[in-house]
């Protein structure tokens, strides 16, 4: 056995200077994995006071810059901004002349493949699009979270195992998207991933409105069993009064949700129409019960109130979702406001 002690990560050499641009939740993760793999964070870029605290918190010591002086001083950079950000920056960057001939530019959009650095490809960048389909907290709980963490790798087909080194080396798993796939892939993370957010948020504002002490408590146990059951069996782990028919119980649920929270009977209407739909097309429920559960999901559907809108309310503000699961969420916009995590996945 050997017992030659094995060298501190830390104390070898850097193999690669790591810049990041767009100090959001995302981005410094990253770079502090790719620190722990023996690369050297040496710039980073990050307008508002979070971004700042973040990338003290998870790159100490490592100096803050604009993102071309970033660009300047890295030979591989993490473009962490929120999506619609994204086209943006690169096409800056590249017409500044910040791209450098050799230079490997990742970004973490879920959203985006490789195409959307073709102007930094022009300018002789090595373009790679690594998105980790996590969500992010922006704390240094994030990095321990890579570990296993799945990544949505695309890149031109002479970069792909590079690209799929450095996800292995930040102790992610890469799997390979296809370039016109990713927006399909991206809302699939969104549609699992901020949607369950939203519904568990929903159903926890519920069990307090019906006297529920610690609706948390309560669901935890119930939803992860659910998602466990969901991940092993698919369609086959659907439950509940819907996938069983009782359309007397489901009519029940949209009288209460009226009175009690009419913004939720839309969400309500849709998820059961597509529970109902699902659950058909895989034997789960019998036609004949179908036919009332579907009618009273048609006669509701069509006395639905419509949502109230918010005075002053604005659509979202460069999340992907989640996200979305990690990717570009997290990161700053171009005028120096955060981006949020998804999400966007994760997910950013």
């Amino acid at each position: 056995m050997n017992t030659t002690p094995q060298p501190d990560p830390r104390d070898r050499p850097a193999r690669l200077t790591v810049g990041v641009v767009g100090a959001g939740r995302v981005g410094p993760a990253l770079a502090a994995s790719l620190q722990l793999a023996g690369h050297r964070p040496v710039a980073v870029s990050g307008v508002s006071d979070a971004s700042r605290r973040r990338a003290a918190a998870l790159l100490p010591d490592v100096p803050l810059m604009t993102p071309a002086e970033v660009l300047g001083h890295a030979e591989l950079v993490l473009l962490t901004v929120p999506d619609d950000a994204l086209p943006g920056l690169v096409t800056g960057l590249a017409e500044t002349g910040a791209v450098r001939p050799g230079q490997l530019l990742v970004h973490t959009s879920g959203r985006y493949g490789a195409r959307v650095l073709d102007p930094a490809l022009r300018a002789g960048a090595l373009p790679l699009a690594l998105h980790p389909a996590m969500t992010f907290t922006g704390t240094p709980v994030d990095v321990q979270r890579l570990a296993g963490c799945s990544f949505g790798v695309t890149a031109p087909e002479e970069l792909r195992l590079a690209a799929e080194a450095l996800v292995i080396e930040m102790g992610g798993e890469p799997e390979w998207i296809a370039e016109d796939r990713r927006p399909l892939y991206h809302a699939a993370l969104a549609l699992g991933s901020n949607h369950l957010i939203t519904l568990v948020a929903q159903s926890m504002e519920l069990l307090r409105t019906a006297g529920v002490a610690a609706p948390d408590r309560m669901l935890g146990p119930l939803l992860g069993a659910s998602l466990d059951n969901a991940l092993r069996s698919g369609d086959a782990a659907l439950t509940g009064p819907v996938a069983r028919g009782d359309a007397g119980t489901v009519a029940a649920h949209i009288t209460e949700l009226r009175e009690h929270a009419p913004q939720a009977v839309t969400g309500y209407l849709a998820m059961a129409r597509a529970t109902a739909d699902r659950a058909l097309d895989h034997g789960l429920l019998k036609a004949e019960l179908a036919e009332d559960l579907l009618g009273v999901l048609a006669e509701e559907a069509t006395t639905a109130p419509r949502s109230p809108g918010r005075p002053g309310a604005t659509g979202p503000d460069g999340d992907p979702g989640p996200d979305t699961p990690g990717g570009n969420d997290g990161g700053d916009g171009p005028e120096g406001t955060d981006g949020t995590d998804g999400t966007d996945g994760g997910t950013r």
